[in-house]
């Protein structure tokens, strides 16, 4: 038939032919790019969507055939939900395919479709040519399209499972769904049950984690291969995972005594070389960044851990390439056998260290974290929120036996400690006393603890405090030390007894009082501040109480090799043990260590152990400039 067609029907056919042709299955990305479109409704900044480096990736595995899993276990403020909207809006216009997404109620279901799908239609011509337009077709919640529906719903009722079948299921929010829905088993296993039909259907989960060991999203990731961003320094080019607690650091100064966190001037320190990295090299790091596979995996009859092998296959001219930032088998050099059975199963963890976004600066996150110390709330929304971790209360699980068996057997000062300070508690019958040095980093090694039996009101109480307070100590290697400096709390029994004391002995010891709101927040968030008081003209240090006492908290986790740990003492009786963990147990922040009118004396006492502690924190910032000779 060709032979009788003259060259210029023989073109048009062709052209006819040419358009009937499947047209070649392109990604996600390459989708995005072209066709993505932030909408003002959900994007301080409009217009054509051009994504950050580290979302490149998940964008191609969001629509990838052999992924039947993807997670991301991540911080706020990194475009999760516009990666999702993407996807779906791929579904619509470039590969139709049913496709529901649940939220963790009806509201935010709703919400989703008013706030996030209806302007991606509107702006989106590919999306909104492809949508059905008639009322039996949509709903406010479901809209059809030639091809499948998009369907978004609330994830806690059972009902919202049932006889649906769909390619892909996405779960937003997924920490926040309950871990069994109306008795009928976990929302992920339901979810899954809707794409069984389907030989390349995908389930995506992403969230916001909560609390350590009952995370929802925790535990899938845990089933993927548990991608992290791997970045390369620019001064020597190693890789490394760009950790907040590890990596970002500021500069601190001393004011008047009190240690002022400055920071503005956070920066990362490779991990190698230790040079340091502006924040202003960020983009271009993850630029030439890689996310890589952090799951331990099974070769060659060994379990293996991709952080130690430090060996991915990754094809640099290829980004498309299926196998990049695979684990390989340290032994046979393939690609781990965990990515070889079966379709697989990717996790990406994505924290707001990452982002690009002007409120997710180094700085800003320093001075979140900052502000967080002593508040269990703030701290648990910075690891949820910021650094995309789950968190458990103050990270601290510990008991008696524990907690002695972990004290050291030492009589003497360390050589590491820079200053030695002395905290002392008032009662009506007794002071009791902690003496503490303090080294680089803040981490402390209680020395003596103890009682001095009798009424404050009595002149030999304080006679034998100053003779304590000016005993001469001995250091590991000999040295002759004394205590620096004491800090006497004023705000519990016999105040009158205190300020004599003090007044007297105004070179040996400082009075402190404790009181949140006299501390007042400013950009360095002080623990602690010195003033003259109006009438009396007395120097006092008052203390941030919470902030103190949630900063033990915060030590107490510390490993023993890390900046900050308590060295407990052996010598110390089982009394004061078990003071030190009645009050840790309540896991909570603490009021003022006094109450408004002198309170409840047995209250009081049950204390003393963490006011000293306390104390000792804020005593070690006010000397920490100082060290003994």
């Amino acid at each position: 038939m060709s032979k009788n067609l003259k060259p210029k029907q023989l073109d048009i056919y062709k052209l006819i032919l040419g358009e009937l042709k499947p047209k070649p299955k392109i990604n996600g990305l390459d989708f995005a790019k072209a066709e993505g479109y932030l909408s003002p409704e959900g994007s301080a900044v409009t217009g054509r969507f051009v994504p950050f480096a580290y979302q490149e990736e998940p964008l191609i595995a969001l629509t990838d055939d052999e992924i039947e899993l993807i997670v991301f276990f991540k911080s706020t403020r990194i475009g999760y939900t516009k990666l999702i909207n993407f996807k779906i809006a791929y579904n619509i216009a470039e590969d139709p395919a049913t496709t529901l997404i649940f939220h963790p109620n009806d509201k935010k279901a709703t919400d989703w479709s008013k706030d996030e799908f209806k302007p991606m239609v509107r702006d989106m011509k590919c999306v909104g040519d492809k949508i059905i337009q008639d009322r039996e077709s949509n709903t406010l919640n479901k809209k059809s399209f030639i091809g499948g529906y998009i369907s978004s719903r609330g994830g806690v009722s059972a009902n919202n499972y049932a006889s649906a079948t769909a390619k892909d299921v996405i779960f937003d929010e997924f920490s926040r769904f309950p871990s069994d829905v109306d008795g009928e088993g976990d929302p992920y296993e339901l979810g899954k049950k809707r794409t069984e039909s389907y030989w390349n259907g995908q389930v995506v989960i992403g969230s916001t984690p909560t609390v350590k060991g009952a995370d929802l999203t925790e535990t899938r990731f845990l089933e993927t291969d548990q991608r992290h961003r791997y970045l390369p320094c620019p001064h020597c080019n190693h890789f490394q995972i760009l950790d907040f607690f590890k990596h970002i650091k500021w500069d601190k100064e001393y004011r008047e005594g009190v240690k002022v966190h400055l920071t503005q001037t956070a920066y990362m320190v490779c991990e190698k070389c230790d040079n340091k990295i502006e924040h202003k090299l960020k983009k271009q790091m993850d630029k030439k960044g890689r996310w890589l596979q952090t799951q331990v995996f099974y070769c060659c009859e060994e379990w293996q851990k991709p952080t130690d092998n430090r060996n991915w296959y990754y094809n640099e001219d290829n980004q498309n390439d299926k196998s990049n930032g695979e684990a390989l088998c340290k032994h046979c050099n393939k690609t781990a056998e965990y990515n070889r059975s079966g379709r697989k199963k990717r996790g990406y963890a994505i924290w707001a260290g990452l982002s690009y976004q002007p409120t997710t600066t180094w700085a800003t996150i320093a001075d979140t974290f900052v502000n967080a110390i002593g508040n269990v709330t703030k701290m648990r929304a910075f690891y949820n929120t910021w650094l995309g971790q789950t968190f458990e209360e103050e990270n601290i699980k510990i008991d008696m036996n524990s907690l002695r068996e972990s004290a050291e057997d030492y009589d003497y000062v360390p050589d590491k400690a820079k200053v030695v300070v002395m905290t002392v508690d008032t009662q009506n019958d007794r002071l009791e006393y902690l003496i503490t040095a303090f080294g680089e980093g803040e981490t402390s090694w209680n020395i003596k603890a103890g009682k001095i039996l009798g009424d404050p009101i009595n002149q030999f109480v304080w006679t034998k405090l100053l003779e304590i307070k000016n005993t001469v100590m001995k250091t590991e290697s000999g040295r002759d030390v004394v205590v620096y400096h004491g800090f006497i709390d004023m705000g519990g029994q016999r105040t009158d007894q205190v300020k004599q004391f003090v007044r007297r002995n105004s070179k040996d010891f400082i009075m402190l009082k404790g009181d949140d709101k006299e501390v007042k927040t400013n950009d360095a968030r002080p623990l602690a501040q010195k003033k003259i008081s109006e009438k009396e003209k007395d120097l006092i240090m008052w203390v941030a109480t919470t902030k103190a006492k949630d900063i033990v908290f915060e030590r107490m986790a510390k490993k023993t090799h890390e900046y900050g740990y308590i060295h407990h003492n052996k010598t110390f009786d089982e009394e004061w043990y078990e003071q030190f963990l009645d009050i840790h147990k309540k896991l909570q922040p603490l009021e003022s260590s006094h109450t408004q009118n002198g309170g409840d004396e047995g209250g009081r006492e049950k204390k003393n152990e963490y006011d000293l502690a306390g104390g000792g924190e804020v005593s070690q910032q006010y000397d920490s400039n100082q060290t003994y000779k």
